[in-house]
């Protein structure tokens, strides 16, 4: 073995270095999304009658709701790291602490995927007469929006 082996012998030094700097240094480009209504769950149409996108923060907010509305591991179409859990919730006989504490995994196993999501902060749980609301802190390259996530129909005890 020769002295200029690293920790990991079958990468030669300086390799290891040489890509947390590009990583590092690379700027994500201007993230795009289709238009949504969430009310009617929906994709959005101009004044034309077509589809159009959206950019930066508002465009974060559409893809966070899909992530969170949709459930992981449940359609082909998605791999295994896009959507959200909370589905294993339902009906789980926990106290109220771990509850909150599962949703917040959950949530945050489903957003921190996302390159363009920097942290989430300030969870705030509210029980509601049909399931639970949950308000959060989302900080991007695009500056910090506050998302507000309701589960109806869903009985979670809180």
């Amino acid at each position: 073995m020769s002295d200029d082996a690293g920790i990991f012998p079958f990468i030669p030094t300086g390799e290891v270095e040489d890509v947390l700097d590009d990583t590092a240094s690379e700027e994500l480009p201007l993230y795009r999304e289709y238009a949504y209504d969430f009310v009617n769950n929906r994709l959005l149409t101009g004044p034309d009658g077509n589809t159009y996108l959206v950019e930066g923060n508002e465009a974060l907010r559409i893809w966070i709701y899909k992530a969170l509305r949709t459930v992981r591991y449940a359609h082909a179409a998605y791999d295994d790291e896009y959507g959200c859990e909370l589905n294993n919730l339902i009906g789980e006989p926990m106290s109220s602490e771990i509850t909150r504490l599962e949703i917040k995994r959950y949530i945050t196993e489903a957003l921190m995927v996302n390159p363009y999501i920097e942290e989430l902060s300030d969870f705030r749980f509210t029980s509601t007469h049909s399931g639970v609301e949950v308000s959060f802190r989302v900080r991007t390259g695009y500056g910090t929006d506050t998302i507000t996530v309701n589960e109806e129909g869903t009985v979670y005890a809180l």
